[in-house]
Protein backbone atom coordinates (compact mmCIF):
# COMPACT_ATOMS: atom_id res chain seq x y z
CA UNK A 1 0.00 0.00 0.00
CA UNK A 2 3.17 2.38 0.79
CA UNK A 3 4.17 1.86 -3.34
CA UNK A 4 0.66 2.42 -4.59
CA UNK A 5 0.30 5.85 -2.64
CA UNK A 6 3.92 7.27 -3.27
CA UNK A 7 3.14 6.60 -6.95
CA UNK A 8 -0.20 8.63 -6.72
CA UNK A 9 2.03 11.37 -5.13
CA UNK A 10 4.56 10.89 -7.47
CA UNK A 11 1.88 12.01 -10.67
CA UNK A 12 0.54 14.36 -8.22
CA UNK A 13 3.48 16.80 -7.95
CA UNK A 14 4.32 16.02 -11.84
CA UNK A 15 0.66 17.34 -12.64
CA UNK A 16 1.22 20.54 -9.58
CA UNK A 17 4.95 21.01 -11.91
CA UNK A 18 3.66 21.12 -15.25
CA UNK A 19 0.77 23.42 -14.23
CA UNK A 20 3.51 26.01 -12.63
CA UNK A 21 5.48 26.32 -15.54
CA UNK A 22 2.87 26.07 -17.89
CA UNK A 23 1.57 29.82 -15.45
CA UNK A 24 5.32 31.30 -15.11
CA UNK A 25 5.51 31.15 -19.31
CA UNK A 26 1.69 32.84 -19.71
CA UNK A 27 2.86 35.41 -17.18
CA UNK A 28 5.92 36.07 -18.67
CA UNK A 29 4.91 36.45 -22.11
CA UNK A 30 2.25 38.39 -20.93
CA UNK A 31 4.93 40.67 -19.45
CA UNK A 32 7.07 41.03 -22.70
CA UNK A 33 3.68 41.37 -24.83
CA UNK A 34 2.98 44.02 -22.28
CA UNK A 35 6.35 45.79 -22.21
CA UNK A 36 5.94 46.07 -26.43
CA UNK A 37 2.74 47.68 -26.41
CA UNK A 38 3.47 50.23 -23.73
CA UNK A 39 6.67 51.32 -25.36
CA UNK A 40 5.92 50.87 -28.79
CA UNK A 41 5.21 54.42 -28.95
CA UNK A 42 8.72 54.99 -28.06
CA UNK A 43 7.86 56.30 -24.48
CA UNK A 44 9.02 55.29 -21.52
CA UNK A 45 6.68 53.08 -19.18
CA UNK A 46 4.81 55.04 -16.68
CA UNK A 47 5.39 58.43 -18.61
CA UNK A 48 2.59 58.66 -20.77
CA UNK A 49 3.62 60.69 -24.25
CA UNK A 50 2.32 64.43 -23.37
CA UNK A 51 -0.12 65.65 -26.41
CA UNK A 52 0.36 68.77 -27.09
CA UNK A 53 -2.20 71.40 -26.34
CA UNK A 54 -4.00 73.98 -29.11
CA UNK A 55 -2.26 77.68 -28.37
CA UNK A 56 -5.08 79.90 -27.17
CA UNK A 57 -5.48 82.79 -30.11
CA UNK A 58 -4.79 85.95 -27.69
CA UNK A 59 -7.73 88.32 -27.44
CA UNK A 60 -8.11 91.33 -29.34
CA UNK A 61 -8.12 94.90 -28.30
CA UNK A 62 -11.03 95.84 -26.03
CA UNK A 63 -12.84 98.75 -26.32
CA UNK A 64 -14.99 100.26 -23.31
CA UNK A 65 -18.15 100.99 -24.01
CA UNK A 66 -19.37 102.68 -20.36
CA UNK A 67 -22.63 101.69 -18.58
CA UNK A 68 -26.00 101.82 -20.20
CA UNK A 69 -28.86 102.70 -17.53
CA UNK A 70 -32.02 100.71 -18.78
CA UNK A 71 -35.64 100.91 -17.55
CA UNK A 72 -36.57 97.13 -17.75
CA UNK A 73 -40.41 95.30 -19.04
CA UNK A 74 -41.19 95.60 -15.80
CA UNK A 75 -42.27 98.91 -13.95
CA UNK A 76 -40.25 100.57 -11.53
CA UNK A 77 -37.24 97.86 -12.65
CA UNK A 78 -33.87 99.39 -13.74
CA UNK A 79 -30.66 97.56 -14.84
CA UNK A 80 -27.28 99.12 -15.16
CA UNK A 81 -25.43 96.96 -17.72
CA UNK A 82 -21.59 97.98 -18.80
CA UNK A 83 -20.56 97.16 -22.24
CA UNK A 84 -17.22 96.44 -23.94
CA UNK A 85 -16.02 94.82 -27.79
CA UNK A 86 -13.82 92.87 -28.29
CA UNK A 87 -11.88 93.56 -31.83
CA UNK A 88 -11.04 91.41 -34.72
CA UNK A 89 -7.60 91.70 -36.24
CA UNK A 90 -8.66 93.58 -39.05
CA UNK A 91 -10.66 96.17 -37.06
CA UNK A 92 -9.24 100.04 -37.17
CA UNK A 93 -9.96 100.55 -32.99
CA UNK A 94 -10.08 104.53 -33.72
CA UNK A 95 -12.79 103.55 -36.92
CA UNK A 96 -14.68 101.56 -34.57
CA UNK A 97 -14.85 104.11 -31.46
CA UNK A 98 -15.75 106.67 -33.29
CA UNK A 99 -19.23 104.53 -34.41
CA UNK A 100 -19.90 103.02 -31.13
CA UNK A 101 -22.97 105.53 -30.34
CA UNK A 102 -24.56 103.03 -33.29
CA UNK A 103 -23.64 99.67 -30.74
CA UNK A 104 -24.98 101.55 -27.69
CA UNK A 105 -28.16 102.38 -29.27
CA UNK A 106 -28.36 98.66 -30.20
CA UNK A 107 -27.81 97.98 -26.90
CA UNK A 108 -30.45 100.09 -25.38
CA UNK A 109 -32.52 98.89 -27.71
CA UNK A 110 -32.25 95.45 -27.07
CA UNK A 111 -32.01 95.48 -23.00
CA UNK A 112 -35.11 98.29 -22.79
CA UNK A 113 -37.43 94.73 -23.19
CA UNK A 114 -36.29 92.14 -21.13
CA UNK A 115 -37.26 90.69 -18.14
CA UNK A 116 -35.45 91.52 -15.08
CA UNK A 117 -35.31 87.80 -14.17
CA UNK A 118 -33.68 86.78 -17.55
CA UNK A 119 -30.95 90.02 -17.33
CA UNK A 120 -30.25 88.23 -13.83
CA UNK A 121 -30.00 84.61 -14.74
CA UNK A 122 -26.59 83.01 -16.45
CA UNK A 123 -28.55 81.88 -19.30
CA UNK A 124 -30.18 85.21 -20.10
CA UNK A 125 -27.16 87.45 -19.91
CA UNK A 126 -25.50 84.39 -22.61
CA UNK A 127 -28.18 85.51 -24.57
CA UNK A 128 -27.68 89.22 -24.48
CA UNK A 129 -24.51 88.51 -25.00
CA UNK A 130 -25.08 86.59 -28.53
CA UNK A 131 -27.59 88.85 -29.69
CA UNK A 132 -25.66 91.83 -28.87
CA UNK A 133 -22.52 90.30 -30.65
CA UNK A 134 -24.54 89.41 -33.80
CA UNK A 135 -25.77 93.18 -33.92
CA UNK A 136 -22.18 94.83 -33.60
CA UNK A 137 -20.93 91.98 -36.38
CA UNK A 138 -23.64 93.39 -38.72
CA UNK A 139 -23.23 97.12 -37.95
CA UNK A 140 -19.16 96.92 -37.99
CA UNK A 141 -18.47 93.22 -39.80
CA UNK A 142 -18.16 89.93 -38.82
CA UNK A 143 -13.95 90.45 -39.15
CA UNK A 144 -14.16 93.49 -37.10
CA UNK A 145 -16.01 92.54 -33.82
CA UNK A 146 -15.15 89.31 -32.41
CA UNK A 147 -17.58 89.48 -29.36
CA UNK A 148 -19.45 91.85 -27.53
CA UNK A 149 -18.46 91.70 -23.27
CA UNK A 150 -21.04 92.50 -20.66
CA UNK A 151 -18.43 93.70 -17.74
CA UNK A 152 -21.07 94.32 -15.48
CA UNK A 153 -24.45 93.88 -14.53
CA UNK A 154 -26.58 95.58 -11.59
CA UNK A 155 -30.45 95.03 -11.73
CA UNK A 156 -32.53 96.86 -9.07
Amino acid sequence: MDIAAAQEGATKKKGKGKLVAIVVVAMLIGGVGAKFTVLSAGGKAGKPKPTPSPTPTPPGQVIDLGDLTINLAEAQRYALVGLAVELGKTADPAAITTQMPLLKDAGVRRLSGIPAATLMSLAGQDQVRAELTDQAQQIFGKDKIVRVLLTEVLVQ
